[in-house]
């Protein structure tokens, strides 16, 4: 009796799932050729940074069974994983998670841009910015979401709406794309549309789901590659697949592979712009992993799959980490998340030292 309790208590507070799925997808294309590099050595003028929020393995292998055996993600050549632990709880949220590979060090859950003590961090994105590259974002949810606004904000809640959509009008990014435009005030649309070659709130809250919003995250990441690749000096680029997160925390396995081919969609576009500009690292990861899942089952000449979800929330596993161009051997073995922006900076042979500001 007191076991079938705490099982229900468990339920009921979101630690355990009884969401098992069997779900067929329709193969969708995909381009399973790495276009290769001859500057896999030199020095990486470009960085993308791809972020699958909540896409563990399992999303990934999901996805893979579903699409037939097709994905871009998996024609990467280094392969490795990442810790996701934070400062404050074995188990992360997209806050410290984001941190923690925006500015390699770890925070506390909840926090964004500052170390566990509340000093002040240095990002990935304000670090290429003062090494003369362009910067930019694009995300399926609100631009001031916690894992983006990790690139760009310092505050102690990720909820402080205001003070991130502030600290985003001042960043200075060339390229700022996802939802989130009731964020803004008039006055800092205005602002961000002027300082920006490319700006585009597609919703008001989060971008609507892959299966409503069409091609909209791999066309939107091409046309910040044309925007950006005009910078002799180089850019960084973040993508985030943030609904992976969303769909994965209610247990949909549709709407999971769904979005995770989409993101899929958007690495393809990198990987065959990167055939005409070897100098680039390409890095596709995670924050952490979301709902637990499982695959039970799957028939991958039917395209398809059966799963199941142990949580409605995130999960203390590693996640995946795939490479590709110039720097990308770095990336392979187990790795904590904070290792990541150091590899990174590494690449494109800039200073990889952790900046702490008083």
């Amino acid at each position: 009796m007191k076991t079938k309790i705490l099982l229900a208590v468990a339920v009921l507070l979101g630690m355990v799932s009884c969401s098992t799925s069997v779900y067929e997808h329709p193969a969708v294309d995909a381009a399973p050729v790495f276009p290769g590099s001859r500057a896999v050595q030199k020095k990486a003028r470009n960085v993308v940074l791809m972020i699958g929020d909540g896409m563990g393995a399992e999303h990934v292998w999901a996805a893979w069974l579903s699409n037939k055996g097709k994905l871009n993600i998996t024609t990467l050549p280094v392969t490795g994983f990442s810790i996701t632990t934070s400062a404050s709880h074995t188990v992360t949220d997209s806050a410290a998670g984001g941190t923690a590979i925006a500015c390699g060090c770890k925070t506390r859950n909840g926090q964004l841009g500052i170390d566990a003590d509340g000093g002040r961090l240095e990002s990935l994105a304000e670090k290429m910015r003062k090494a003369g590259k362009s910067t930019g974002i694009v995300v399926t949810k609100s631009v001031t979401d916690a894992t983006p606004a990790a690139f760009y904000a310092h505050v102690k809640s990720r909820h402080d709406t205001s003070a991130i959509a502030g600290a985003l009008v001042d960043a200075g990014f060339e390229v700022v794309a996802g939802g989130g435009e009731g964020d803004f005030t008039p006055a800092q649309r205005d602002k961000l549309a002027a300082s920006s070659q490319l700006f585009e709130l597609a919703a008001a809250g989060d971008c609507e789901p892959a299966g409503k919003r069409g091609a909209w995250l791999p066309l939107t990441v091409q046309k910040a590659l044309q925007i950006l690749e005009k910078d002799k000096d180089g850019f960084f680029l973040m993508v985030e697949g943030s609904r992976i997160d969303l769909s994965a925390h209610v247990n949909d396995l549709p709407e999971t592979v769904r979005e995770t081919l989409d993101f899929d969609k958007a690495v393809g576009v990198v990987l065959e712009w990167m055939r005409t500009h070897p100098d680039t690292l390409l890095v596709v990861t995670a924050d952490h992993q979301t709902g637990g899942l499982s695959l039970l089952n799957g028939d991958k000449a039917a395209g398809s799959v059966k799963a199941h979800f142990s949580t409605f929330r995130h999960s203390g596993v590693s996640v995946p980490v795939y490479a590709a161009g110039c720097g990308a051997q770095s990336f392979t073995g187990v790795q904590d998340n904070t290792e990541l922006a150091g590899k990174i900076l590494q690449a494109a042979q800039l200073p990889a030292s952790r900046v702490r500001v008083k």
